[in-house]
């Protein structure tokens, strides 16, 4: 039983630190280059100034991102992954192979075939496993 409770007590930490919307798509984001506040905020389409402060606030709190403020005027603000944010990102990045996203014209067949499966992130497609 001790075996179980450790691994479980693992996800749910995993899922605290990834699991609020938003946190995958800063780290993407973040993988390919550190970025400006506003940058990351005119990128990632629908997500607010609050809820990226928000994001970047835990991140930095879990230790995947990290604050650089250079002394110019107006203070420049940068963001970027630290050591262990580009380990897991490296390995998030990974999954990106083993996921189809199928567009509109085959989401009716997505819908019939996975119709239990939560599929409300995406609105002109489904994501499945991906065949290779």
């Amino acid at each position: 039983m001790e075996g179980t409770d450790q691994w479980q007590r693992t996800w749910h930490g995993i899922q605290d630190i990834l699991g609020p919307k938003w946190a995958f798509h800063v780290l993407r984001l973040l993988s390919e280059d550190s970025r400006g506040f506003n940058a990351m905020r005119d990128e990632l389409d629908g997500l607010t100034g609050p809820m990226l402060s928000q994001r970047l606030k835990e991140l930095a709190c879990h230790g995947l991102v990290e604050r650089t403020v250079e002394p110019t005027t107006p203070p420049t603000t940068t963001y970027s992954l630290t050591e262990q944010g580009s380990e897991i990102t490296a390995h998030l990045r990974e999954l990106e192979s083993l996921v189809e996203l199928r567009d509109d014209a085959t989401q009716q067949q997505c819908v019939d075939e996975f119709e239990n499966c939560r599929n409300e992130a995406l609105d002109d497609g489904c994501l499945t496993v991906s065949d290779c």
